[in-house]
């Protein structure tokens, strides 16, 4: 098991999640849960998607800022600034951000990708060809209210 981890969130780069306008932050990697940040600027989207070849992830997500329009299943729920969510084991799970302002929220999963560290991420995010944001990049994007 790894010690006590403590991670600055304003050190830590952002990997695009797709080839989609939905950036994380990781900031914590445990053997039973991954936490990260994420952002959604305005008219970004993650399209909903469930993991057909497992039963998925349980996640708790809190809206830091901005507004979201979540998928959860089959249902559609406005997440804003200061509430939480609880994404049911299994469920299809999706941002959409309709706002004028970059949504941020922070997500723990459970169970945890197949990722121990920064280095593995880093090599399965140019593997697929997605981009990374250096921390003042995305300090940028949020001040700008996403436009890049």
């Amino acid at each position: 098991m790894k010690g006590i981890q403590v991670v600055n969130l304003n050190h830590v780069e952002g990997f695009q999640h797709g080839k989609d306008l939905y950036w994380y932050r990781p900031l914590l990697f445990g053997k039973n849960l991954f936490t990260f940040v994420g952002h959604v600027p305005p008219g970004g989207e993650m399209p909903a998607h469930g993991h057909a070849d497992d039963e998925g992830n349980e996640m708790a997500l809190f809206m830091l800022e901005g507004e979201l329009e979540i998928t959860c299943g089959n249902e559609k729920i406005t997440v804003g600034a200061e509430e939480a969510l609880l994404v049911p084991l299994g469920a299809a799970f999706g941002v959409k951000n309709n706002g004028s302002v970059t949504g941020s929220f922070l997500l723990s999963s459970y169970p945890p990708p197949a990722i121990e560290s920064l280095d593995a991420l880093r090599q399965r995010v140019a593997a697929r060809g997605a981009k990374t944001k250096s921390p003042s990049e995305l300090k940028a994007m949020r001040q700008s209210g996403g436009t890049e």
